[in-house]
This record gives C-alpha cells, sequence and structure tokens, in this order.
C-alpha cells in the first residue's frame, strides 16, 4: 500500500511527572500520554520513518511504502534520554531531534524554556548514544532565537555554526532545519539553501506527502493538552478539527510563495494565519 499522507510528529519535552508539576509548560507530554501515544501507533501498524527515508519522498519523489509515522522533538531535552528513547524501543521507534546547540551542557537561561524535576539540556555524551541507536540529530539554530527577526548576518551565524557543531561532534551530515518557534521567512528559506541545508520543518498542520514543500515541511505539535482523542486525530487526518483544516489550507494557498507570505505579514500583522 502507498501512503500518500504521513503524519510527521512534533514533540519537546516529556514530563515524568506531570502531576506533581502543574507549572509543566504546555509543551510537555506526560510519560503515561506518551507511552499510551506509542502503543497506540504501533498497534495500529506504523513504523517510525527516518530523516532519510522522508528525503526519498520528497527529494527524489519515492513514496514510502507502509504506514509510517517520523517522530521528532526540538530543544534537546534530558528526558528525551531517560524517557522517550526507553518508550521509543520498545516499538523498535526511533526519532529525529532538532537541537540547539549553543545551551549544551548547560541551561538554556532563557524563559521560555521550563525545565521539569531533573530535566535539563542534553550532554554531547547523551546526544552521541542517542545517534549511536538510531536518532537523526539535526539543526534547531544555534541559540533558539526567532529567525525571522535576524538580519542576515546573525542568521547564517546561527545556521552554520548549529550544523558545524553536531558534524564535528557527531561525524554525521545535518542538512534539515525545524525552525525555532515556528518563524521564517524568505531570507530564512534562502539561507537555509546557501550553506547546504536541503529540508527544513515548520510547525503547519497536515500530512507529508510528495508535493508537500520540502522547505517548509508540515509537522503536528503534541502537546499535554492532548487526548488520546485529539492525538488520533491529529495523526489521522494532520489537523485536530475541520476548522483547523480549513484555515491551514487557506494558509498554505496564501503563504505558499514566501515573498508574498513577508508582505502580508508587513503590512497586515493580524491577518490571523502566521507562521503556525
Amino acid at each position: 500500500m502507498k501512503i500518500l499522507g504521513i503524519p510527521v510528529l512534533n514533540y519537546h519535552a516529556i514530563d515524568g511527572n506531570m502531576a506533581a508539576n502543574p507549572d509543566s509548560r504546555n509543551v510537555s507530554v506526560s510519560l503515561q500520554s506518551f507511552r499510551e501515544q506509542m502503543e497506540w501507533l504501533h498497534k495500529e501498524g506504523y513504523k517510525s520513518i527516518s530523516d532519510s527515508d522522508l528525503r526519498k519522498l520528497l527529494l527524489e519523489k519515492k513514496p514510502v511504502e507502509g504506514k509510517h509515522v517520523l517522530i521528532t522533538f526540538d530543544d534537546g531535552y534530558y528526558s528525551l534520554y531517560t524517557h522517550a528513547q526507553e518508550v521509543m524501543s520498545k516499538y523498535g521507534f526511533v526519532a529525529t531531534l532538532f537541537l540547539s546547540t549553543a545551551y549544551i551542557g548547560k541551561p538554556y537561561g532563557l524563559s521560555d524554556f521550563y525545565f521539569v524535576g531533573d530535566d535539563r539540556q542534553l550532554s554531547w555524551a547523551e546526544i552521541k548514544t542517542l545517534s549511536e541507536n538510531g536518532w537523526s540529530i539535526q539543526s534547531h539554530g544555534n541559540n533558539h532565537v526567532k529567525m525571522n527577526g535576524l538580519d542576515k548576518a546573525t542568521l547564517l551565524k546561527e545556521i552554520t555554526e548549529s550544523k558545524q557543531a553536531i558534524e564535528q561532534n557527531l561525524g554525521k551530515p545535518v542538512d534539515s532545519f525545524a525552525f525555532p518557534y515556528g518563524l521564517y521567512n524568505k531570507m530564512v528559506l534562502d539561507q537555509l539553501v546557501h550553506v547546504g541545508y536541503t529540508m527544513a520543518y515548520s510547525v503547519h498542520s497536515g500530512l507529508l506527502n510528495p508535493s508537500s514543500n520540502k522547505m517548509r515541511v508540515p509537522r503536528i505539535e503534541i502537546n499535554n493538552m492532548d487526548t488520546m482523542e485529539t492525538f488520533i486525530t491529529k495523526v489521522s487526518t494532520g489537523y485536530i478539527s475541520p476548522e483547523n483544516e480549513r484555515r491551514s489550507k487557506i494558509r498554505d494557498m496564501i503563504y505558499a510563495n514566501a515573498a508574498v507570505k513577508d508582505l502580508i505579514e508587513k503590512w497586515t500583522p493580524l491577518f490571523g494565519f502566521g507562521n503556525h
């Protein structure tokens, strides 16, 4: 069976004791929920697809046989090493980690990042273990900044330093990028291609198919507000609701040309679609 729509799931941190952490950020997913989600994917016959398999679909236009899911994580939390890896390995699942490299071995130091319990930034040794266990380690920028607000020189520094750091420490090519906060503009897309990235991941809703934009791959955010019902809906359709699907498809049509997207967001900031 040829699968024309592949869900690309976007996670951040896994909270091992969310009940005791009322301040846990919405981007965290409880360990219990994550276990149930991975178990459901396995029972439904999903196999985890790799970043290289995705390239065959988008760059070589070769449909991937079977029922697949691409599981991604952003930032680089220690809970991926302690929780996510163990749960996923039970089902033979692997993931792609989009790593912010400036904070490896130390706290983020950003108010945006809330660490729960013993969660922290991964070390290079832990990242190497994930890589050796089949995880793909790709770039999420160096300092986790809003890319659409940077001048060209700063942007180039952000996307090249993170690429080089991962390649030097792991000895593997880095050619995929995920936009921090999901934010980008035409200059970001152009400069990613210029320095050697061949794919970039957004947080646009929807399922991935051979016609998806390789520099704005759709990803479905999974967070602690998702029930099993909404998780199943997102995996099955790419959207949380028919209204979300309608708005997302309108957004995709309007933003198909990145230059047009930039003009819309410059002159009508309240247009309502945004990068997401």
